[in-house]
């Protein structure tokens, strides 16, 4: 065996040990990570498989081996946060009270782990690794974008009767036959925490967040998110590109909310909010980019807790676009799965590292 062929085995071999401690430890972690996410208790810590010093050198290592690079690159998503993320002055900052002097710091810590472990800054980082372009870091290019308005009645109850968990479990069945997928989903019940999804195992198991009660139109869109999340976990391998995520989790809430004779998830605000989130996630991705911009009194929980998430949803809602424009809003079963899979290839194949 030549040399060249026994580094690809190697690379290979440090591939399947990692895979196989993720799979083994990360399914509890999720599990009482989404408990503890429903009932406002603070996290568990990562499992060490997340934490290994030797895992994230030999995930880039693998990158070199194109036979191997789409398992590199799933994994390289998981771990590049975590490293980030456990540096010590990230963590001693993201601790601090919010405010925007303390966001300036947290966002300048964040950029010296990035750079020391990756050679860019942390958001380029994120922009590159899930798909989604960043703009020139230029005070003239492009212009301000300006805070939008709230949309009046968005977050107010409406005509519709409230929701709740077994209304959202027949729109996941009803989901899933439409588009041909099996799982098991967990429903977790929150009495004060954001909807938000858990994939225990891809492909297999997932836990989601939601309210006990969905009064209002915002909290149906936030749902219905989660649901095309779900969807996406269930259809694509592990280490999703985060702009293809959040595309088919904006996909499945646009069918959802605005379809006419979609029942009691339909709303006739729908489409404004969908602009009017495009336009705030276009303005917060100027702020982390360092761009002039008018910003939000409070710091937003996603610049603190998500770096580089919105130019994601930006790009999504355009990758939203080809697959309304594609699939229309009644695709046969299989075909959102095959144009997903197709759309992370092409992020894959587009990805720089």
């Amino acid at each position: 065996m030549g040399e060249a062929a026994c580094d690809l085995l190697t690379a290979e071999v440090a591939l399947d040990r990692i895979e196989a401690e993720l799979a083994s430890e990360l399914p509890p972690h999720l599990r009482a990570f989404a408990r503890a996410h429903a009932d406002g208790q603070q996290p568990p810590p990562a499992p060490p498989a997340l934490q290994h010093a030797g895992s994230l050198a030999s995930v880039r290592a693998a990158l070199a081996y194109p036979l191997l690079t789409d398992r590199a690159l799933g994994l390289l998503r998981l771990l590049a946060p975590v490293a980030i993320e456990s540096a010590p002055d990230v963590a001693a900052a993201r601790a601090a009270e919010p405010s925007w002097d303390a966001y300036t710091r947290l966002a300048a810590a964040r950029d010296r782990a990035s750079r020391a472990r990756f050679g860019m800054a942390a958001v380029e980082l994120a922009h590159e690794l899930h798909g989604s372009a960043s703009a020139p870091a230029s005070p003239e290019l492009p212009l301000p974008e300006p805070l939008p308005e709230p949309l009046a009645g968005w977050r107010d109850a409406d005509a519709t009767s409230p929701l709740g968990r077994v209304d959202v479990s027949r729109a996941w069945d009803a989901l899933r036959r439409r588009h041909g997928v099996t799982g098991a989903v967990r429903f977790h019940v929150t009495q004060s925490a954001r909807p938000r999804t858990f994939v225990v195992t891809p492909r297999a198991e997932a836990a989601v967040v939601i309210p006990e009660r969905i009064a209002t139109p915002a909290e149906r869109f936030a749902v219905a998110h989660e649901l095309g999340h779900v969807l996406a976990a269930f259809v694509l391998a592990d280490g999703i590109p985060r702009v293809v995520d959040e595309a088919a989790a904006a996909y499945t809430a646009r069918v959802a909310l605005e379809t006419e004779g979609a029942g009691s998830w339909h709303c006739p605000l729908a489409a404004a909010a969908r602009a009017r989130r495009l336009s705030y996630a276009r303005a917060l991705d100027r702020i982390e980019l360092g761009l002039p911009n008018d910003r939000p009194s409070r710091v937003p929980w996603s610049l603190w807790h998500d770096p580089g998430a919105q130019a994601a949803y930006v790009a999504a809602e355009a990758m939203a676009d080809r697959l309304i424009d594609q699939l229309g809003l009644d695709p046969p079963p299989g075909a959102l799965a095959e144009a997903l899979a197709a759309e992370r290839a092409r992020v894959d194949r587009e990805t720089r590292f």
